[in-house]
């Protein structure tokens, strides 16, 4: 009877691997087909960059996950309408960021190279998974960029944090907010932020 029960969980944990393996692999192809179609869009016209990464690139992310990590303790001392006004200037930031880093990338000759995602490690998260994976570029060094992701309930894969040679952007931020915080309090801080993206939105 032991040893049936021991097959039994055996194959199941079998089963359960393999299955996590094929959805990390969804993962790994949504990144892979997202950065492909931005890059070869953007060689051909890069006029509508900003657009181009609002409607395909950042849908993936999940902007209230990565908000509350960037804000940390100061997101618990956030009212609801200055919550929401973080998560929509954030956002609005990332987008003029990620645009101009995508704009330079798809000047010259780029390869992507993907790992097979793994999982993260983290025991409050066991579905999260990391994926790496090097950005290659003629006339420059090899630049590692990886991605943290998790399945939503819809079971979609959402972005959290990205790492560029080795430098967390939720870690990064998080810092430089904290300051801000610490200086202006948490309503005078997103007014800055929202005033900035004012000022560089690009008409």
């Amino acid at each position: 009877m032991k040893q049936i029960k021991f097959v039994f969980f055996s194959v199941l944990m079998l089963l359960t691997t393999n299955l996590w393996a094929a959805n990390a692999d969804d993962a790994k192809t949504l990144v892979k087909n997202t950065t492909d179609q931005v890059l070869q869009a953007l060689k051909a016209d890069s006029s509508n960059v900003h657009d181009l990464v609002d409607e395909v690139v950042l849908p993936h992310f999940d902007f209230i996950k990565m908000s509350k990590l960037v804000l940390g303790k100061n997101w618990r001392q956030a009212d609801k309408s200055q919550k929401s006004r973080f998560v929509k200037a954030f956002r609005e930031l990332l987008v003029r960021t990620y645009a101009n880093a995508l704009v330079e990338a798809a000047k010259g000759d780029v390869a992507v190279d993907y790992a097979a995602p793994i999982n993260a490690g983290i025991k409050r998260c066991p579905e999260c998974i990391t994926l790496k994976s090097t950005v290659n570029q003629a006339g420059k060094e090899p630049l590692n960029v990886d991605y943290a992701m998790y399945p939503n309930k819809e079971n979609q894969w959402k972005i959290y944090n990205i790492s560029v040679g080795g430098v967390s952007l939720v870690t990064n931020y998080r810092t430089e907010f904290a300051n801000d915080i610490k200086k202006m309090g948490v309503e005078d801080f997103v007014a800055k932020i929202e005033a900035d993206n004012l000022k560089k939105k690009v008409k």
